[in-house]
Formats: structure tokens, C-alpha cells, sequence
């Protein structure tokens, strides 16, 4: 019974980081993963965990070392799991109309709260169980631990590496909470008929939204999320091919014209003339191609870097990317380390949803960027449209940061609504003369930059990307109605 036991405590510790990594990944879609997201996750994931643990104990004192209780506990984790792809396609959306952080909170609390909870709870139980005299508890508990640490390494790599991106969060969920089922059920040899009818009726409450036919071009899971690709009518009755990462537009796309319909690319259509030779360009963020096509367009031999590989075959597939365009799968950072190819204009546009890597514009990156850049060559980087008080600290810092390396910088933008705009930040390593789309509200003034010591733009674009969020979902929620 004792290899039984400790075979079970490997699956409740591969569901717990099975239910962590997929309940992120399931509030993505609505609230983004940026550090409200990250830390409302761990925060409650703990809370969960401690709270379990304490109830474990509380239970394991007022029982004999009968495993009944266990079974139970355990049922009710496994249940919770599958329960948790139903709340987020039926509940979570509805939730999001609250105010952002409490809407965050509440969501995060109901997908995980009680499955963390109960698989927290069955710890101490499982070590209650095995212990027969008191001098082998360390033992014990020390051999229990291990194990289901063991299995939550291997869930996470497991998970992270292959089964969310091929088979996506809900039968990713359901295989596990299935698996820690059937699993109690045959090492117990004991089962309840309304445990049946549960397990039953939540795969087929999953089932319902997981075999339905949708609009999509394409559904899945990748690497940096949710991706989808999907034709609406804009107000004109033009088909607008979309590009979707965790529900947030990454490429716009005319389906007659194959242009972008993003305000941000035709003001960098306007600001990058035509090449009489052909010059080298570099996209860091690939995403749909449009940026990589204008280029091209341009007499550009561009090379393109995604971190997705998913979002690299939308690109050829749905946004008819230019086979003269070079794919690199890459993350952008790791390229520019590895690069000594010299560019003459380089576009750094590496939004994962609303968030911008702080890795990828620190001071060292920056200066190792030089070495890439042709004489007079440009570095273009897509930014966010906030400028003004603790928004706008991102694009301070971003501000301060360029030209601490040694960048002239010029902010340009087509729009003067910060919250639904993106702003170009211009940047050369020789004096750039002003055009007529230069912002005329100078950023902040602040000393901090962006190293790779202090990587500062997920603590102060914070702010900036749960508003940008908020405005998203409010449009989305209103278009909706």
C-alpha cells in the first residue's frame, strides 16, 4: 500500500503545477499574464496551499490511519480540477466586468482556490497514513514531499514543453484530474455514484465548448498563450483578418487589400521611405508579417525573429507572409546575443498582448545592438501610447534608458488619445531631424534605466498595461452588448 500511496502523492503533486500553469494560462485570455495576473496566481496559490496543509492536519488528528478520508479529499481535488475550464468558459467572463484588480482576484480565487486547497490538504494525510512509528516521520514526510515535488517538476515541464501547446488547457486539465480519479478510485477500490455522475457530467460540460464549431480560422494554445486567427466585418463591411494573443489584436489585416489596418504601421509606412538600394532590415516580433511585407515592399531584405513558432506558420498561412521574408524562431534577446549581421533599420516590436520584455531593451542589449547597426542606420521600437504620470514611467525609463546608450530619440505618434494609441520611438546613433508626427509631450524626467541587473519595466509599465487591459475589455465588453 505504502508504492501506492507514494505513486499518488507523485499525481496530486504533478496536478498541482498542472493546475497552476493552466490556470494562469486560462485567466490569460481575459486579464493578459502580467505581474497582477503572475502574482494574484502565486499569491492565492500559496494561500491555498497553506490553508490545505492546515486542514490536513486539522483532519489527520481526529482519524485513524484508515485511508477513507483521503479518498475523499482527493476526489474532490481531482473534480475541481476538470471543474476548472467549465468556470473559466461560463464564469470568469462574466466576473470581468468588475473593477480590473478585484475582477483579477475573484477569478484567480474561484479556478484555483479549492483545487490547490484540497490537493494541499491530502500532504498531510498521505504522510499520517505511512507513519507507523513516530521516529520515522522525517523520514516519512521527508520521502512524500520528495516524491510529489518530483511530480510537480515533471507536470511542469511536461506540460510547458508539449501538452498545453498540442493539446491544449482543457484536456490538459481534464487528463489530469481524470488520471488523480481514476487513479484514487482503483487504489481505493472505493467509489461513490455521485462521484461518477460528477466526473461525467464535467467532462461533458467540457466537451460542449471544446467540439464545437467556432468562427475561428484558428483555436490553440501556444507558447506565449492563446492564439487565434479570425475574419470580421469592420464598419466599412471590409473582411479584417485578426491575429489574437490572449484576446488581445496583434495584426490587423484588409483580407482585399492584404495591408494592415493598425494605425501604429501606416504611420511607420509614412516614416520609412522607399530604399533606391536594397538595405537589411530585422523585425523583432514577427507576429502576423505585415511589418515584415511593408518592409520588403520597401526594398528591405528583412529578416523576421518570433519566439512562436504557432505564430510564425499563422503568419505564412493566414497573413500571407513574403517568402523572401527570413524566419528566425528565436526569442529576441538570444538572437541579438548571437548576431553579428549588420542592419540597416531594425524594428523592435515584441508585444505579448499588452506587455512589453524587459530583457530585450536594457542597456547591455542596447549596447550590444550598436554592433548590428549599419552607419545611419534606424532602430524603430513599438511602444504603448502612455506618457503622463505613473503610466507613462514605462516610457520614461525607456526614454532615459536610449539615450543613456548613446541613441538620439525621437517619439513619434498619430494620435493624441494615450489610451488608444502606440507610440514609435525613433532612435539613431547620429542626430535625427524632426517630423511632422513627433510627440510634443516630453516624457517624464526620471535617472532610472533599464539594466539587466534592474529589468524595471514590469514593475512600472504595471500600471500601463492594466489600463491598456481594462480599455481593451471595456471596448470589447461595450462592441459586445
Amino acid at each position: 500500500m505504502i508504492k501506492k500511496l507514494l505513486f499518488l502523492s507523485f499525481i496530486e503533486g504533478a496536478v498541482v503545477m498542472a493546475a497552476e500553469l493552466c490556470g494562469a494560462k486560462l485567466l490569460a485570455p481575459i486579464f493578459g499574464s502580467s505581474l497582477y495576473v503572475w502574482a494574484s496566481v502565486m499569491g492565492l496559490t500559496l494561500a491555498a496551499l497553506a490553508l490545505g496543509y492546515f486542514f490536513g492536519g486539522l483532519v489527520s488528528e481526529k482519524s485513524d490511519r484508515h485511508p477513507k478520508k483521503l479518498f475523499h479529499i482527493l476526489i474532490f481535488a481531482s473534480l475541481f480540477v476538470m471543474f476548472m475550464p467549465v468556470l473559466s468558459r461560463y464564469v470568469i467572463p462574466w466576473i470581468s466586468y468588475m473593477p480590473f484588480l478585484v475582477a483579477v482576484v475573484l477569478s484567480t480565487f474561484l479556478l484555483l482556490f479549492f483545487p490547490v486547497f484540497f490537493l494541499g490538504a491530502s500532504s498531510p494525510l498521505f504522510i499520517f497514513i505511512q507513519t507507523k512509528e513516530n521516529n520515522l516521520a522525517g523520514k516519512v514526510s521527508g520521502t512524500v514531499y520528495a516524491v510529489s515535488t518530483l511530480g510537480g517538476i515533471i507536470a511542469t515541464f511536461l506540460c510547458g514543453f508539449y501538452l498545453i501547446p498540442v493539446i491544449g488547457l482543457t484536456y490538459c486539465l481534464l487528463g489530469f484530474g481524470a488520471l488523480l480519479f481514476i487513479s484514487s478510485c482503483i487504489i481505493f477500490r472505493s467509489y461513490k455514484m455521485a462521484h461518477m455522475v460528477l466526473f461525467a457530467a464535467f467532462i461533458y460540460l467540457n466537451l460542449q465548448f471544446t467540439l464545437l464549431k467556432n468562427t475561428q480560422l484558428f483555436f490553440g494554445n501556444s507558447i506565449l498563450g492563446q492564439l487565434e486567427v479570425q475574419d470580421v466585418l469592420n464598419e466599412k463591411k471590409e473582411t479584417i483578418r485578426i491575429l489574437k494573443i490572449n484576446s488581445i489584436i496583434q495584426t490587423e489585416m484588409n483580407l482585399k487589400t492584404k495591408l494592415s489596418v493598425s494605425e501604429y504601421v501606416k504611420l511607420l509606412d509614412t516614416l520609412i521611405l522607399n530604399s533606391a538600394t536594397p538595405k537589411n532590415a530585422l523585425v523583432l516580433g514577427l507576429g502576423g508579417g505585415l511589418t515584415a511585407n511593408l518592409l520588403q515592399e520597401k526594398n528591405y531584405l528583412t529578416d523576421g525573429v518570433e519566439f512562436d513558432e504557432s505564430i510564425i506558420d499563422a503568419a505564412v498561412k493566414y497573413f500571407d507572409l513574403n517568402n523572401k521574408v527570413k524566419t528566425i524562431c528565436s526569442d529576441a534577446r538570444y538572437f541579438l546575443n548571437h548576431c553579428d549581421k549588420k542592419y540597416d533599420l531594425i524594428l523592435v516590436d515584441i508585444f505579448k498582448a499588452e506587455e512589453q520584455p524587459s530583457h530585450v531593451l536594457t542597456m547591455e542589449s542596447l549596447d550590444k545592438l550598436k554592433q548590428n547597426l549599419s552607419d545611419s542606420a534606424l532602430l524603430i521600437i513599438n511602444w504603448h501610447g502612455y506618457i503622463l504620470g505613473e503610466k507613462g514611467m514605462g516610457t520614461a525609463i525607456l526614454n532615459n534608458t536610449l539615450k543613456r546608450s548613446g541613441y538620439s530619440v525621437n517619439i513619434c505618434t498619430s494620435s493624441d488619445d494615450e489610451n488608444y494609441r502606440n507610440l514609435l520611438f525613433v532612435c539613431s546613433l547620429k542626430a535625427i531631424g524632426s517630423n511632422p508626427f513627433q510627440l510634443s509631450t516630453i516624457p517624464e524626467k526620471t535617472d532610472l534605466v533599464n539594466t539587466d541587473d534592474r529589468p524595471l519595466f514590469e514593475k512600472y509599465n504595471a500600471r500601463a498595461n492594466k489600463a491598456w487591459r481594462a480599455n481593451y475589455l471595456n471596448y470589447y465588453q461595450s462592441v459586445s452588448k
